[in-house]
């Protein structure tokens, strides 16, 4: 029933939008795992600089963040990261101690307060993890045990926001050098589930959602929105989609008085196909597809295949 609890937790806070979110909705949560009277997030580089912290209540831990109350544990820590939790407790302040990353308001005088820290790291230069503290009673062996469990399910959806923030910062980049104002990105989290990467994404998924063929690995168009399928480039890495909003490039070539086959044909020219090779594609015959090509030029006032794709990129009709 503990396990539940925490994945049924995790599971909401994956939802999250960064992983700032994510902590700060942790830490309540956390709270009402374990009875405690604060929590703390905290990120400590072994050499004690690059400090992050986030507490509840926010005075709850030292207001400057830097000073740091030592215990005995904390090389064990520093050196071995795990999810494991530690409880610290009755510290006597005549005993030589040594620091730690637990940052608490009553620090002084020591003993006041019970501790229970967690740490998990990814490597040597960056222990990261949760601490809660409370007065009075000390932590249970069941409490530190669930601590633990909730610390190592935590760091595993921080891991997958982290890089799910790296790929939305990447595709924005991506879309602002390729001018996609109708584009977006959707890539899939680790149960194949769709999400948005940016704001178009978003409005074009929420369309496309219920269709089956969005998780089949195709590409389709479907209500004026066409949905490109990449698959992984390499092991490890998600595939992704590209979605297209198709309506202003629809409407503008209505307005122009291109037809459906002529879009269909300038959109074929775009990806270096031949007029014998568009045609084959599109099932006509070469004669035919010719004709839409001169039509083309006409109508968009265009003398030669360069000067027609660029005109039609400058007018929405294509896009990078």
């Amino acid at each position: 029933m503990d396990a539940r609890r925490v994945l049924t937790l995790v599971r909401e806070l994956e939802e999250a939008d960064s992983v700032r979110e994510l902590q700060e909705r942790a830490l309540p949560g956390l709270l009402g795992l374990i009875a405690a009277d604060a929590a703390q997030c905290y990120r400590l580089s072994v050499d004690g600089v690059g400090l992050q912290t986030l507490s509840l209540p926010q005075e709850s831990f030292h207001e400057d963040p830097m000073v740091i109350y030592d215990h005995p544990l904390t090389e064990v820590m520093l050196q071995t990261p795990t999810s494991e939790a530690w409880r610290v407790s009755d510290v006597a302040g005549d005993r030589q101690w040594q620091r730690t990353h637990c940052y608490n308001l009553d620090f002084r005088p020591f003993g006041m307060r019970r501790h229970l820290v967690a740490s998990a790291g990814s490597d040597m230069t960056v222990v990261e993890g949760y601490a809660l503290t409370r007065s009075g009673t000390e932590f249970s062996e069941r409490e530190r045990d669930l601590f633990g469990f909730a610390q190592l399910q935590l760091s595993v959806a921080e891991r997958t926001l982290r890089e799910r923030e790296q790929l939305r910062l990447l595709s924005a980049l991506a879309l602002e050098l390729a001018g996609g104002l109708e584009k977006g990105v959707v890539s899939f989290d680790g149960q194949g589930r769709p999400y948005a990467l940016n704001a178009v994404a978003a409005g074009l998924l929420a369309v496309v959602q219920d269709d089956p063929r969005l998780t089949r690995g195709e590409s389709f168009t479907v209500r004026d929105i066409e949905v490109r399928y990449v698959p992984a480039a390499t092991a490890g890495m998600p595939a992704m989609l590209l979605l297209r909003d198709l309506a202003r490039a629809r409407a503008v070539a209505r307005v122009l008085g291109v037809t459906e086959q002529e879009h269909r044909t300038l959109l074929h020219l775009h990806q270096g196909h031949t007029a014998t090779e568009a045609a084959r594609r599109m099932r006509l015959a070469p004669a035919t597809v010719r004709g839409y090509i001169a039509s083309l030029h006409r109508k968009l006032e265009a003398g030669h295949t360069a000067a027609l794709l660029r005109r039609g990129r400058d007018l929405g009709l294509i896009g990078d």
